[in-house]
């Protein structure tokens, strides 16, 4: 779920192409604002160290568009520059002043916020101050421990590579499990519980998949006083698209020929518990996965666990090969649609291995679990 390469060592915050695409624009032309309607009224005061007479760009961002341009200013002699003015909602901003790294903010009505940008030549530091400025200070206290958790776990993750000492091997695998858990509990603070757009800001910057609670936890706050939001549109629009794949729901049912060309739908498997398997035969890490996954099965089959296989395959005989191969003994399923295959389009698969596991009732309980992942969540569920 974790994005880890968003940011350097120094806190560099990277924006998407678009991002390039308005301050280019812009270059030539710092006096262009478009207009807005006003219903919140905002101030930001910075300095950028050594600049002078040069370009800094406000924008909005949104997840579901490119950045949306508010102001531009130049600096004085000084290095100094004041953005002010109001918009229509509670926004969250981007103060950029290159092409591709700029400073995130929470824009709220009345704030006045101080900013000291030190940029250097790898990246950047800058310092927050000034009145309705918590929030954006909580983002990039955020912004500065992931970078550190990340340093640390690529470093971390090498050690185990290469220590040939099983002691030593254990301790380093300990120590990244625990910053791994330090990062998920960080992760987890700002998306659930921290303002609504302090989580949007961080669900659409640091997670590579929405999981459907966390996106539901965010509008909800929204509702209470920024329905009207565009920041609440987005999320309905992923919350609407994806609800009906929400841990808790009933999995929507397949119905699919076997190899033998007999049907089998999924919801004939309710009273047990079902791992939904999307793979195909040429697929690699699918191949790796299947030592796993034949291990759980043989173990729990006769406890009530059964596996529902949907294949991505276009070719009969190399699917049905592919099963008796591989000693695949549970139950497959295909269209033989390749990516056009309706079950994966139901499911959102982007990529395979891709699993969704289901409780007897066919409520999905977990997606996308491997190896030690689905082991574990398995010993749960068959004590």
């Amino acid at each position: 779920m974790f994005k880890t390469t968003l940011f350097s060592i120094l806190f560099v915050f990277s924006l998407q192409s678009q991002a390039s695409t308005v301050f280019t624009n812009l270059e030539f032309n710092a006096d262009k604002k478009p207009a807005k309607a006003s219903k919140i009224s905002y101030q930001i005061k910075g300095t950028l160290d050594t600049f002078k007479n040069h370009l800094i760009v406000l924008s909005q961002f949104r997840a579901s568009k490119e950045l949306i341009l508010i102001d531009s200013v130049r600096t004085n002699s000084k290095g100094e520059f004041t953005l002010k003015g109001n918009y229509p909602t509670n926004f969250i901003a981007y103060v950029q002043y290159t092409q591709n790294i700029a400073i995130p903010l929470i824009i709220e009505n009345g704030c006045d916020i101080k900013v000291t940008i030190n940029p250097n030549t790898n990246g950047l530091n800058y310092e927050l101050g000034g009145t309705k400025v918590h929030k954006s200070q909580n983002m990039y206290d955020f912004i500065k421990s992931v970078t550190r958790l990340s340093s640390e776990l690529g470093a971390l993750e090498q050690q185990i590579a290469n220590e040939a000492d099983a002691k030593k091997m254990q301790m380093y695998q300990f120590m990244f499990a625990s910053k791994q858990q330090e990062l998920r509990m960080s992760m987890d603070t700002m998306l659930l519980y921290e303002s609504p757009l302090e989580s949007y800001f961080v669900l659409f910057n640091f997670t590579s998949e929405y999981e459907i609670p966390v996106v539901k936890s965010i509008m909800q706050r929204l509702e209470a006083n920024e329905k009207a939001s565009p920041y609440y549109a987005d999320l309905k629009t992923i919350y609407d698209n994806n609800k009906l794949l929400a841990e808790g729901e009933v999995a929507p049912d397949i119905v699919l020929n076997q190899p033998n060309g007999k049907v089998l739908k999924l919801s004939d498997l309710k009273g047990k518990v079902v791992l939904i398997d999307f793979w195909a035969s040429w697929c690699g890490p699918c191949r790796a996965e299947f030592p796993n996954v034949k291990r759980v099965y043989s173990k729990y089959k006769d406890q009530g666990f059964e596996i529902f296989g949907v294949s991505l395959d276009k070719d009969s005989a190399a699917w049905v090969n592919s099963i008796n191969a591989l000693g695949l003994n549970w139950r497959h399923v295909s269209d033989l649609k390749y990516w056009s295959s309706a079950p994966a389009k139901l499911y959102k698969v982007t990529g395979i291995p891709f699993t969704v596991l289901l409780d007897k009732e066919g409520r999905i309980i977990a997606k996308n679990l491997r190896g030690e992942e689905l082991e574990r969540k398995l010993e749960e569920l068959f004590p």
